[in-house]
């Protein structure tokens, strides 16, 4: 294939012409004959490559050699034609003031005139960035290149497209200008944008720590706050695996060996300590979902800080169970401990004895010196009877001046009685509140387990009625419920140095 007419050309289609004309290069001969590089068939996929500009520039060849004996006219036609009809918007300025000469089909409807309308269009007022067609023609001019832009043009409508803007000067002083409208694609630039904004601002306005990590427990995102909680550098957190912060004890209820089986077991948000680079456990409440990166599973954690919530279920719990003015616990708790008792006595076949403490002429104290006083007598007294038992007995105050105390795992009632010696002589030494020297006395009741009762009930009852007793013998002593022999030396040991 040497050469070929123009007008043979027309029976190809636009697009095989298009390509022809931006890849191959162009040669006329003495007898009017375009020639085309062989090479250019073999390059005939490339249609990606072809650039409307090289079609400008070809168009204006074949007219320039127009004076060639059978072309003319019929080779300006079929350009003339591929021109108006190509899908790339085209414009043609005489120079850089604007007006357009020529403007195709695609530049028209661009910007909302009809075919033949060119005459209208001034690309130095059609873009509104001010300056911004003149700066393109300079850089155009200077380079000898193709200026390109991402600019804005005003439609004949008055809307407004965002276009990717190409110009380049040709031979004869004139300017090509491409359009390609890509305000769709800005648009869902500007919307992926902004959903990224969201996502980096929800994630930065998290109360807690938030994490990203593959399947392998390498972290791939956090917030700020990550790094400020576990004090570990963003490069450190890069080194990092989930479980570098969760303590051994807390690994096995929170995620077990492995962060992979958080990927697979569906866990329930879970409470645990947050282990920090000074080794500090922090509360934490914990949430995890699988997630996708791409094709990768992902797990996607936040973590809440609820160390405030635990302060105020302890101090809940306190009060619910610990009495404000001694610290002892109070008849909630002593139930608990005795309930448990119950059940480990009655499993192993132990006794354990219930003491019931009574100030004695209590009312006295206040009604003499005053509740303040009387107060500081309260909580010296529970103080000094605490010290008379052993860690693993309870002495709680019910109420008023009534104590109860839990003696558990003794060996008989020598036991209780050598306590109840000890709580009596404990309480009835002189102390001094607000200045004063007081003395006050105590009566006791003690009963036995299985003896006197086989529940708590019966049990604190059965300590009540000996207490009772005990005041109405002459007070400052202790009795127990039914008549016990002496106690032994043996049951003096165990409490020798309580």
């Amino acid at each position: 294939m040497k050469g070929l007419p123009v007008p043979a050309l027309g029976r190809n289609s636009p697009a095989e012409i298009f390509v022809f004309a931006a890849i191959a290069v162009p040669k006329f001969d003495n007898a009017g004959l375009l020639h085309f590089d062989e090479t250019a068939l073999q390059s005939f996929p490339l249609l990606s490559l072809a650039v409307p500009l090289l079609l400008v520039a070809l168009l204006i060849l074949s007219k320039r050699f127009g004076r060639a004996r059978q072309t003319p006219q019929q080779s300006g036609k079929n350009f003339d034609t591929i021109l108006e009809w190509t899908p790339t918007a085209i414009c043609i300025t005489e120079s850089t003031d604007g007006h357009c000469v020529y403007a195709n089909r695609t530049a028209c409807e661009l910007f909302g005139l009809s075919f033949g309308e060119h005459s209208q269009i001034n690309l130095n007022a059609a873009i509104a960035e001010n300056c911004a067609a003149q700066q393109l023609c300079l850089d155009a001019l200077t380079s000898g290149d193709i200026a390109r832009n991402t600019l804005t043009l005003k439609r004949k409508d008055g809307s407004l497209l965002t276009v990717d803007v190409s110009v380049r000067m040709i031979d004869d002083g004139r300017f090509v200008w491409c359009f390609s409208d890509v305000t769709e694609h800005k648009r869902t630039e500007e919307k992926l944008r902004n959903q990224i904004r969201f996502a980096d601002d929800l994630i930065k306005s998290l109360p807690g720590i938030f994490y990203l990590a593959d399947k392998n427990g390498r972290f791939l995102r956090w917030n700020a706050n990550f790094e400020a909680v576990s004090g570990y550098s963003a490069g450190e957190l890069e080194r990092a695996h989930p479980l570098d912060f969760v303590s051994e004890a807390d690994k096995c209820a929170l995620v077990g060996d492995n962060v992979i089986e958080m990927f697979t077991s569906e866990r329930p948000p879970a409470e645990s300590y947050f282990l920090t680079k000074d080794r500090r456990r922090i509360p934490f409440f914990f949430t995890s979902t699988k997630a996708k990166l791409g094709q990768d599973d992902c797990l996607l954690g936040v973590g809440l800080d609820i160390t405030s919530r635990k302060t105020a279920e302890e101090q809940i719990y306190y009060l619910a169970h610990y009495d404000a003015l001694t610290n002892l616990p109070n008849r909630i708790l002593f139930n608990d401990r005795i309930n448990c008792t119950l059940s480990l006595a009655s499993r192993y076949g132990q006794q354990f004895a219930v003491l019931f403490v009574d100030l004695d002429c209590f009312k006295k104290i206040n009604d003499t010196h005053g509740h303040c006083v009387g107060d500081i007598v309260l909580k010296q007294t529970a103080h000094r009877i605490a010290l008379s038992l052993r860690d693993s007995d309870t002495v709680a105050r019910i109420g008023g001046d009534e104590f109860l105390v839990l003696l558990p795992g003794i060996a008989g009632t020598e036991e209780a009685c050598i306590v109840a010696e000890k709580i009596l002589t404990a309480v009835a030494r002189p102390l001094e509140a607000d200045g004063t020297e007081i003395t006050v006395s105590s009566s006791i009741g003690i009963a036995i387990y299985p003896i006197h009762g086989t529940d708590n009930h019966s049990l604190i009852k059965a300590a009540d009625e000996a207490m009772y007793h005990a005041k109405r013998t002459g007070k400052n002593r202790y009795h127990i419920k039914k008549n016990m022999p002496s106690f032994s030396n043996a049951a003096n040991k165990l409490y020798r140095h309580c």
